[in-house]
Parts: structure tokens; sequence; C-alpha cells
């Protein structure tokens, strides 16, 4: 196909529109992402910014792009139809497919499990879990941050190892393992005896002190938890009641 000047006009006019179409509907998945599927510090260590950036190329790249190479308004009109059509199927199936791998993928859950802290996604549950409505009764947070604690007895180890090998589901998406929100103080104060240690080994004492000045808060009055996203890690911070504050 020979580019003419009116032919780049025309096909740069109709990306342009496609390209504004498409920009508004990225806002409202980054408006999502950001602030109900990955709020921070989730974003920036667990997902978020992957999964924006999965939407950004399907629906700011990919939809434009098709529409650059194939829109002509000298074509027939049938032959345009098809073309609006093939391209709105091809951009919609392909940002479905980055919405969902993106939601699929946000962290459900926020598990303290022993002197661990990670996240879970749906999947992780298997069949167990029917709904994250009965994940709300453990936390107040979203998402909820619930206590798992594992019994150091053989018996225990072993119905935790059968389900892993059985069904596929970690020790952090194990229900049974799950405690209410009463003994979620009392694991995080146990975890206060290493914390301090922890910090010095990831040489995070310094952006541990920066946040106390700038919230005004000592030592003795916060709790603190490194949590281990996919991508990254971040030290959570709890006041001596064990409700969640803020993170560095």
């Amino acid at each position: 196909m020979k580019f003419t000047k009116p032919l780049l006009i025309t096909k740069l006019k109709a990306t342009a529109v496609h390209m504004s179409l498409s920009f508004a509907v990225f806002a409202y998945l980054v408006y999502q992402i950001y602030f109900n599927w990955y709020p921070q510090p989730y974003f920036s260590v667990d997902g978020g910014w992957q999964g924006i950036r999965l939407v950004a190329a399907v629906d700011l790249v990919l939809g434009p792009l098709i529409t650059f190479l194939i829109f002509d308004l000298s074509k027939k009109r049938r032959e345009i139809v098809f073309d609006l059509a093939t391209i709105l199927v091809i951009q919609f199936g392909a940002l479905a497919y980055g919405v969902y791998v993106t939601y699929s993928q946000r962290p459900v859950a926020i598990v303290v499990i022993d002197e661990f802290v990670v996240s879970t996604i749906m999947e992780y549950y298997g069949d167990k879990l029917s709904s994250e409505d009965e994940l709300k009764k453990y936390s107040d947070e979203k998402p909820p941050i619930i206590y798992a604690h594992v019994e150091q007895s053989q018996e225990a180890i072993d119905e935790i190892t059968r389900i892993k090998v059985e069904e596929k589901i970690l020790e952090h998406a194990q229900l049974g393992l799950y405690r209410p929100k009463s003994e979620f103080r009392a694991a995080l104060q146990k975890m206060q005896l290493v914390a301090f240690d922890r910090m010095e080994h990831y040489q995070a004492i310094d952006r541990f002190e920066e946040w106390l000045r700038k919230n005004q808060k000592s030592r003795e009055q916060v709790l603190v938890a490194r949590f281990t996203g996919r991508y990254g890690a971040v030290w959570l911070v709890f006041d001596e009641e064990g409700h969640y504050l803020s993170y560095f």
C-alpha cells in the first residue's frame, strides 16, 4: 500500500480518535488497579505496576496501531465496517485477557505466617474459598491482613504437607491456619524480637528512622513486619494494638 499524504492524514486522525477513546478506558483501569485492586504498597511490590504495563500495551499500543495499519476511508463501506469490527474484536479480546490476568493476580489477602508476611491470590485457595467476603472477618484492611499460625506438632505439620501435596494449597492459603483478629497483636509483638535484626540485615534501619521522624513516632509505639511481594519487599507498620498504619 502506498502511503500518500491524504491517506496518512486520514490514518493519523483515525488513530488519534482511537487513542483518545482508549485513553479514557485506560484511565478508568488505572484507577481500579491503583486504588482498589493493588493499593499501595502492593502496587509497587506485588504486581500492580506490571498489570498497568500489560493493560497499556494492549489498550494504548495494540488497538491504535492496528487502526493506523488497516484504516482507509477509500475502501468500500462494507470493508471499512469489517475493518472496524476486526479492530474492536482484537482489542477487546486482548484487553479482556489483560484485565482478567491483572484482576485475578491481585492480592486478596496479606498473610502473616510465623515470621513471614506474604500475599495470596484467589487461585491459591483452590475451591476452599467461595468468596473474598469470607476473609473480612479476619481484618478490616483492604486487602485484609490475616494472621496464620502453624502448630509445631508432627500431626499438624503432616496435615499441612498433605494439603500442599494433594490439594496444591500452600500454607499461607490454608484457611484452617487462619487465626482471629484478637491473636494478631500478640503475633506481631513476637515478631519484634527479630524485626530489628532483620532490618539491619536488609539495611532498612535508616528508612525506618526516617519514617518515625516523619510520623512523630518512637520505636516503642509501633510494630513492624517485612512484607515480601512477588516483585519486591517493604516493611509494614502497625500501631501498638496491631492496626495497620503505613509502610516504608
